[in-house]
């Protein structure tokens, strides 16, 4: 639990560094790719996923994909966030499979989401402008 915490966080710090480019890009560990449209974000990736900057710096979104080690949803999301220094997380929806809370980090409005599915998570974190990163992961898509 402590090693999947750690390239949460890790991915987290790494997010406002990198190179501009455009289009679909692939990220993630070999078990579980994703690809995602950067066009005008800075993305930056990671062992685990990558993180991302839009151009006008008002977001950054962490796309974290890590192997789930029994745990469920609820329980990597309320660890994440703790981790991650939100002391005010609200649950905002909850199901066997996804867990999302939102709150503040460092002054600044955050939505942490995991889901779940057999033996993998993908945990996205999104601080700063929530409709402009949430428009972003719209474009997020798993590898087939």
């Amino acid at each position: 639990m402590k090693k999947i915490l750690a390239s949460l966080l890790c991915a987290a710090c790494l997010a406002f560094a990198g190179n501009a480019s455009a289009a679909v890009q692939e990220f993630g560990p070999d078990f579980a790719r994703f690809t995602i449209d950067v066009k005008d974000w800075t993305p930056t990736a990671t062992p685990n996923g990558a993180s991302f900057l839009s151009a006008d710096k008002t977001c950054n979104v962490v796309v974290a994909v890590d192997k789930n080690g029994g745990a469920n949803a609820e329980t990597l999301c309320k660890a994440v966030a703790e981790q991650a220094g939100m002391k005010d997380a609200k649950e905002v929806s909850k199901n066997a499979d996804n867990y999302t809370v939102q709150g503040t980090i460092q002054g600044k409005a955050t939505m942490i989401s995991v889901s779940v599915e057999g033996d993998k998570f993908v945990c996205i974190s999104i601080t700063g402008d929530l409709q402009k990163g949430a428009s972003f992961i719209d474009t997020l898509d798993e590898k087939k």
